[in-house]
């Protein structure tokens, strides 16, 4: 089922120094965490999203990696170019943890 990000990729990075790229086709997310040197630190592809417009230009997504126990909820604003996370990572494991942080689009891509 095709969805509000279908055929946008984004580059961006996190307040605090994470960078990520994410795909999306056909219904799917894609993701490349980016480290210093460029290099891919954590990837995962062919992930099931869904999508909801707030307004035009601002898309909230959520996905659940039940594989790694993530479940992942972004609102990306294509207009300010900001990116807004509330993730539960790594459940149900005792050390998961909750992720709550803003970002800055560096870049977007239409394919």
């Amino acid at each position: 089922m095709a969805q509000l990000m279908d055929g946008k990729t984004i580059d961006y990075t996190y307040s605090g120094g994470l960078r990520f790229v994410v795909a999306f086709r056909n219904g799917l997310a894609s993701y490349r965490a980016v480290g210093d040197t460029g290099g891919v630190s954590n990837r995962n592809d062919d992930i099931p999203y869904q999508s909801r417009q707030i307004r035009p230009g601002l898309i909230h997504t959520v996905w659940h990696e039940e594989n790694i126990g993530d479940l992942v909820s972004l609102v990306i604003d294509l207009d300010a170019r900001k990116i807004y996370s509330a993730a539960l990572l790594g459940y149900p494991a005792d050390d998961r943890m909750l992720h709550f942080e803003d970002g800055v689009i560096a870049e977007i891509k239409e394919t």
